[in-house]
């Protein structure tokens, strides 16, 4: 891999066309004095040993500025690629916060106990870094990665549809989402914690699983929400009014443990349940551990040889010539 260590030591390279002027400017005026002596022609050819290594002082002087600018840059490659074993954990939580999560089948409502959920398992794993999406029909970054839980619990637990400006299920949007956030972070291994009742609008969600996959990205579902499932409350904070369809039926939600199970194994996580109390916790302990000791691959930044050393010296040389040329004493 290659690279520059100080690459704004490139605006000394635009000094180079100022010296070149002025050069240009210093030989005109020159001229304009031989002519005052006489014709111009003459006093050259009188002359012209002694300016005959003028050029190559001036083009000596412009390389050896530009070989030293080129130092000061410090072109650096990368030795190799190197394993390490990294013992942290980046954890994405995304929630989410469509009106199906209002559904009252686990009491008193399935986001409530999503955002219960969430603290407990905040508080398992506080010396994680942890952040949080919201998603329905679009995703939203709440919190970038942190350490700050108590910033992910109070973000959680104000979570509702109404903070959503687009309702629906797009779990797609969610894990994209969390690919973007967590794309540049090198050197963790990275889990994204998907906490829905898996009614998704959108096809194109495996599609973005593998892009999580290929991003080192695993992917743990909770699925919220009873087989029987549950009727979805209007938005309109009337308790006893509900979805209705274009049938005039009562609109029943009901988890896709299925969907939700096969984003888990394409996204080589699992799928685990939420009523399982303290034992998923435990559980994820274990894993996360297994996970933090396994080898990840990726570049050394310390691992930089560099190579100004040569371009100063061919620079150095440069001015030495620069020097040696004789500038004509008359």
């Amino acid at each position: 891999m290659f690279r520059f260590e100080n690459p704004y030591y490139f605006a000394w390279l635009c000094l180079i066309p100022l010296f070149y002027f002025l050069y240009l400017f210093s030989r005109s005026r020159s001229q304009k004095n031989l002519l005052k002596l006489g014709d111009l022609l003459l006093l050259k050819k009188e002359i012209s040993e002694e300016f005959k290594f003028q050029k190559y002082k001036h083009i000596a002087f412009l390389l050896g500025f530009f070989f030293c600018a080129i130092a000061l840059v410090n072109p650096q490659f990368g030795k190799r690629m190197e394993k390490v074993r990294s013992s942290n954990v980046d954890i994405m939580l995304a929630l989410d916060v469509s009106s199906s999560m209002l559904a009252s089948d686990i009491q008193p409502s399935r986001l409530q106990r999503a955002q219960l959920w969430i603290k407990q398992f905040t508080e398992r794993f506080s010396a994680e870094r942890i952040g949080l999406i919201c998603f329905a029909g679009n995703a939203y970054l709440q919190s970038p990665l942190t350490t700050d839980i108590a910033t992910i619990q109070l973000i959680s637990s104000m979570a509702s549809p109404q903070t959503i400006g687009t309702q629906g299920t797009s779990i797609a949007a969610a894990i994209d989402q969390a690919n973007k956030a967590m794309r540049d972070q090198n050197g963790n291994h990275k889990i994204l914690v998907l906490i829905t009742d898996g009614e998704d609008h959108e096809e194109n969600v495996l599609t973005e699983v593998k892009k999580a996959k290929e991003n080192g990205i695993s992917i743990i579902t909770v699925p919220i929400g009873k087989e029987e499932g549950a009727y979805v409350p209007e938005l309109n904070n009337n308790a006893n009014s509900y979805k209705i369809d274009k049938d005039g039926k009562y609109v029943i939600s009901i988890p896709n443990r299925k969907l939700l199970n096969e984003i888990a194994q394409e996204g080589q996580g699992e799928m685990i349940e939420i009523n399982s109390g303290d034992a998923v916790f435990d559980h994820l302990k274990k894993r996360f551990s297994i996970i933090a000791k396994q080898e990840t691959t990726m570049q050394s930044f310390s691992n930089y040889e560099s190579y100004f050393q040569y371009f100063l010296f061919i620079g150095i040389c440069f001015f030495i010539a620069d020097y040696l040329i004789a500038r004509p004493r008359r």
